[in-house]
């Protein structure tokens, strides 16, 4: 059953409710059913969508009114409901019902007394708010024979997907008017994701040598901070030097010191007999401390062989964290060898390339926004609120025919990595009014773009949208909808669904 022969099976059943107390059938002569009224209409506060049996004088007609409320698409549950027949020369007619007889639905019965064409109003009241939905003009039958001639009411859209209220209501759902709004104008462009100028620094061997840990030697993604000693560079010893010749280098030092002391002391004790001259003695005394001196060298080159603290410290320049750190404790290393990469990454900047052709549209860039893999919401640096306009350059590059843009952006997701080529959207900082949804809205069906309009309260039609340029949480749309078209902003993949298979969605109501 589809739903426009569930909706209609609900009207004649309605209808017949109405009718059986006072002996009347549902159908007309030569046996013509009766189509419902069907209504959808909104206000500020309140949604609308009501079906009931045509009016007929002196007859019941009880109405099935769902009333949404609009700032969360949920059903109202407390307030009374007025039905409202004014007009056509007629006194008014007002019938009220107190309450809901389900959240969201109220039942208010009609009999109308006056026949002709007359204003219908349904007032929702709850509290001190009150929502009136004017209905327009409807005509009250003086009996079922000119109400099964007069036909359906017009103006009752109709879609192909059916999806209740009872469904929309227990479900993230609401729907979005199409109208004119500001949107930011933006130019794509290719962009890398890099450190900021003074956010990355590179610590290089300034000699050839070992490196050797001062300590816990540091690794990937460790935090340091500006001065803080990362490791010791050993510089390396000329001819082939091993750790056995320092340990025989030291060996002989000591040997050597051991020996200039002895001769030192024994000249001494010459020199207080008056055996040798003061010149004996001062020679003696620079002979033991030059090996003192060649004995100290000696243990400091074999401790620095060994890996103990001595020696070039390697410093951290800025605070950061290590990024990259190609050496290991005891490598080997040649003057100009990276050994540490330091990154803050408290501020990256995102660099845009932008066209030649476009570079013109570029007047004080306000913004960019970019997205990653993987990652359905894109990312965006607002100058002023988390990020700043760094430059834009005014030289079109001679190679790559583009002017670079660059944004700071603060405080950084982590997802975000440095080096990531993307594709941005740089915000030129002009602004028009064009029509746009919510790109939660948009679905992409066998990679075709579609949205779902809402044609009455519980009708919907999938239509194809051509879609212009991303602002933020919103698409620009350029051919597909018009003005005052109502599109599901929340819940277009249950419409989908309900499209797909209908039957597992439900069908009638809790009438």
């Amino acid at each position: 059953m589809n739903h426009r022969a569930s909706r209609r099976l609900v009207g004649l059943t309605v209808l017949a409710l109405a009718l059986s107390g006072c002996g009347h059938s549902d159908d007309g002569p030569g046996g013509t059913s009766l189509e419902p009224q069907v209504y959808t209409h909104s206000t500020a506060g309140s949604e609308l969508f009501v079906e009931f049996a045509p009016l007929i004088a002196g007859e019941k007609s009880t109405f099935a009114a769902h009333f949404t409320r609009m700032a969360d698409y949920r059903p109202v549950t407390e307030g009374t409901v007025d039905v409202v027949l004014s007009g056509g020369g007629a006194p008014t007619e007002r019938f009220r019902v107190r309450a809901p007889r389900a959240p969201g639905i109220f039942a208010p019965t009609v009999v109308p007394r006056a026949t002709g064409e007359r204003q219908l109003s349904l007032v929702l009241a709850a509290g001190e708010k009150e929502e009136r939905h004017d209905l327009g003009t409807v005509v009250v039958y003086p009996n079922v024979e000119s109400a099964a001639e007069a036909g359906p009411a017009p103006g009752q859209a109709e879609g192909e997907i059916g999806y209740l209220k009872e469904q929309q209501w227990t479900t993230e759902f609401s729907v979005e008017v199409v109208q004119p709004r500001p949107l930011r104008d933006s130019v794509v462009a290719p962009a890398t994701i890099r450190a900021s100028a003074d956010g990355s620094a590179e610590i290089v061997a300034v000699s050839d040598g070992l490196i050797r840990a001062a300590g816990r030697f540091p690794a990937l993604g460790d935090t340091v901070t500006r001065g803080q000693k990362l490791a010791v560079l050993v510089p390396r010893l000329g001819g082939e030097t091993d750790v056995a010749g320092l340990q025989a280098n030291l060996a002989n030092a000591e040997s050597a010191a051991t020996l200039a002391d002895s001769e030192a002391a024994r000249v001494q004790r010459l020199f207080d007999q008056q055996a040798v001259s003061a010149r004996r003695l001062e020679e003696s005394r620079a002979s033991q401390q030059q090996a003192r001196a060649q004995l100290t060298a000696a243990r400091a080159r074999l401790a620095g062989m060994g890996g103990e603290a001595s020696g070039i410290p390697i410093k951290a320049s800025i605070d950061g964290v290590i990024a990259s750190a190609p050496v290991a404790n005891g490598a080997p290393v040649a003057g100009g060898d990276r050994l540490f990469q330091i990154v803050d990454r408290r501020e990256v900047w995102v660099e845009a390339q932008v066209a030649e052709a476009d570079a013109s549209r570029l007047q004080t860039p306000e913004g960019i926004a970019f997205e990653l893999p993987g990652i359905d919401t894109p990312f965006e640096v607002i100058a002023g609120t988390n990020g700043r306009l760094v430059g834009r350059s005014s030289v079109i590059d001679p190679v790559t025919r583009s002017v670079p843009v660059i944004f700071a952006l603060t405080a950084p997701d982590p997802r975000i990595n440095l080096n990531q080529q993307v594709e941005a959207r740089v915000f030129t900082g002009q602004r028009r009014d064009a029509l746009s949804v919510p790109t939660t809205a948009v679905i992409d069906d066998a990679g075709q773009r579609v949205v779902y309009v809402m044609r009455g309260g519980e009708s919907f039609s999938r239509v194809p949208v051509r879609l212009g340029l991303r602002d933020g949480d919103r698409y620009e749309v350029l051919e597909g909808l018009k003005p005052g078209d109502r599109i599901v902003a929340k819940g277009a993949m249950q419409v989908r669904l309900a499209a797909a298979t209908p039957e597992a969605m439900g069908h009638g109501h809790a009438h």
